[in-house]
């Protein structure tokens, strides 16, 4: 067998092999290769940086025999909350869209390649969130005596930190 058709039969993950018993009979015989998982740098996404309520796409491209299924969790292990409000611990499928980004999504983000052939593999993704300053303040309604010294405490929120 010549080394073009060696190299295509892998391609399709099938490699044909014959042999002769004797003149008259051909004995032919296929072996499926099994090929571990593999994350293709492009086009699988890379980290990003959006603004709050955006449109956010993160991809996720892998190779392998039999073909890899995708798993998108976040790498804390928190629960991934949906458009809908809905949260879940993973999903499922090589892309992963969030309609309406929020601050509560910010955080590393792991595509997962499994194909039953070891071993599985990941591509980790940092979601960067950008948010304005938000101002809370936690009694909001204090009281005091004319002359008093009081002290009136704030948090603000932001990414990147506001000043």
């Amino acid at each position: 067998m010549c080394n073009t058709k060696v190299e295509t039969a892998l391609a399709k993950g099938k490699l044909p092999a014959t042999g002769q018993k004797d003149l008259s009979h051909v004995v032919r015989e296929e072996f499926i290769l099994s090929v571990p998982p593999n994350i293709l740098d492009y086009p699988t996404s890379t980290d990003m940086v959006v603004p709050e309520g955006s449109k956010v796409s993160l991809h996720c491209e892998a190779t392998g025999s039999p073909a890899p299924n995708i798993t998108w969790r976040r790498e804390d292990g928190q629960d991934i909350t949906l458009s809908n409000g809905q949260k879940v611990q993973s999903i499922d499928g090589p892309n992963f869209n969030i309609s309406k980004v929020t601050r509560v999504h910010m955080g590393f983000y792991l595509c997962i390649a499994i194909n039953g052939v070891p071993p599985s593999v990941s591509k980790r993704i940092m979601l960067t969130v950008q948010f304005p300053p938000m101002i809370s303040v936690q009694n909001q309604l204090v009281g005091a005596h004319e002359g008093q010294q009081l002290t009136l405490e704030c948090h603000s929120e932001a990414y990147p930190k506001s000043i």
